[in-house]
This record gives structure tokens, C-alpha cells and sequence, in this order.
């Protein structure tokens, strides 16, 4: 076929090579990642470009316009930490004991660079996407359950200015 260790060197991405990187989220920021919520899920963009119509003789003609990101959707696993790195987020921006809301841009709500790093099987960084001014749109802590053994988990859903692959 033309791929592996005796064709191109080419190979397929594998769904469970990544590292989704959120400053203070799922990494801390000095590097540490002690108190950070490892993501189980993650996703890479999803672009959908806005068309603008045209109006030529009998017939409307349609080209591409302005792009538009969608939402990326988060699992992260809901570990004991001193403070819960999804809701430290949210205060950067909004604090609900005193009902109080910041500008985005005085805190750190809006993270610069965002990063989804995909890897070969050797642990070589084979794809990496950068998110642009990414900022929490919603967080979802989750239902508990007595009669459910399983993990606790919090999914959030992330939206961003722009993304693109580093080359």
C-alpha cells in the first residue's frame, strides 16, 4: 500500500495519540500538571464557511465567504484538586457567590493559544492544531449517581477565534 516502515513513511493517526492543551485547565501553567483535569475527549475543529449569493441574469450564483469555527466539545476526567480548574476559569470572568461579571480581556478568561497535539507511535508530534482566543462557553458538571461506580467527569465546550495547524 505504499505506507508504513517500508513505503513512504507515511502512517494513519490514531484516535488515542493527543494531548489537548488549556493553560490552567488541563495543564498548569508553569508545567506541573498536578492540579489539572486530564481530558478523556476531545475533538480537532470543525470549520463551515458562510456563502454570499450573486445574482447573475436567470440564476443565483453562491461562493464562499466568511468562515465560521464551531464550538469543540471536552470531556475532562473531574480529579480532586485544590481548586476546580474549570470553575477557576469561569471566575476569571464571572463570580457568582457576589453575582459579579469582568470584561473578558482583564483576566485570563480568554486563553491566547489553545493547543491539540497529535502524535506518532514513537511520541513524535505529528499534527498540531493551535486555537486562537478560546473561552469557555459552557461547562457541565454532571449528574451523580449512588448506583454508579464509574468516574466523575465534567464536560465543557470551548469556542475560539480561529484555528489552524502549525506547519
Amino acid at each position: 500500500m505504499g505506507i508504513g516502515i517500508l513505503g513512504s513513511g507515511n502512517h494513519c493517526k490514531r484516535n488515542f495519540r493527543w494531548i489537548f492543551t488549556i493553560p490552567d485547565v488541563t495543564i498548569e501553567a508553569n508545567g506541573g500538571g498536578v492540579d489539572c483535569l486530564p481530558p478523556e475527549k476531545a475533538a480537532r475543529p470543525n470549520i463551515q464557511f458562510k456563502e454570499t449569493s450573486v445574482r447573475h441574469q436567470a440564476e443565483d450564483v453562491y461562493y464562499p465567504a466568511k468562515p465560521d469555527w464551531k464550538p469543540v466539545s471536552l470531556t475532562l476526567y473531574d480529579i480532586d484538586t485544590e481548586v476546580h480548574p474549570v470553575f477557576g476559569w469561569i471566575r476569571e470572568f464571572y463570580i457568582p457567590k457576589n453575582g459579579a461579571i469582568y470584561a473578558p480581556n482583564e483576566q485570563k478568561f480568554i486563553k491566547k493559544f489553545v493547543n491539540l497535539g497529535m502524535y506518532d507511535g514513537c511520541g513524535n508530534l505529528v499534527e498540531n492544531w493551535v486555537y486562537e482566543d478560546a473561552w469557555l462557553q459552557s461547562a457541565n458538571f454532571q449528574t451523580l449517581d449512588y448506583g454508579d461506580s464509574g468516574i466523575v467527569m465534567c464536560d465543557i465546550t470551548m469556542r475560539y477565534a480561529r484555528a489552524y495547524v502549525e506547519d
